[in-house]
């Protein structure tokens, strides 16, 4: 609900960051589709299991534990794929998010590939509005960042 800036009204906030990487757009997504490295680089993510695979081999369920600063939170993605993206659904119950989504999406340039990470989280727990977008939004601009470095 809008003006309510705590707890359960809060409602979902949404995040984008983008940037350019330089590597290949298949570099990209391979780096993107391989989610147990992505403890490697994507901020607070602690390790990723995947539980199921594809028709061509890529995720379509796994587990995450993510280190949310005052604890560790464990839940299930769903994925989708396409060539130039990679989305995913929250499936499973998490103690810090009431739903999430994301996206990356790449495409080649000069320079390298652009990517553009977009978040969608409705927390579970109370915190203001303005804490949780910031917090978001650092994550992102940092899981940009974190691939750049990941694949130079």
């Amino acid at each position: 609900m809008a003006g309510t800036p705590y707890g359960d009204g809060m409602g979902s906030v949404s995040v984008t960051s983008s940037g350019v990487v330089p590597a290949s757009s298949t570099a990209v997504a391979e780096a993107l589709r391989d989610l147990p490295a992505q403890s490697d680089w994507f901020p607070g993510c602690v390790s990723a299991e995947v539980l199921a695979v594809d028709d061509e081999g890529l995720p379509a369920r796994a587990r995450q534990v993510n280190d949310v600063k005052v604890a560790k939170d464990e839940f299930e993605l769903v994925y989708e794929h396409t060539a130039q993206s990679m989305s995913w659904t929250l499936v499973a119950p998490s103690t810090a998010q009431k739903s999430a989504s994301g996206s990356w999406t790449w495409r080649e340039v000069a320079g390298g590939t652009e990517v553009t990470l977009v978040l969608t989280i409705e927390p579970a727990v109370p915190i203001p509005g303005f804490m949780a977008k910031k917090v978001l939004g650092d994550t992102a601009k940092n899981a940009v960042a974190g691939l750049r470095q990941y694949l130079q």
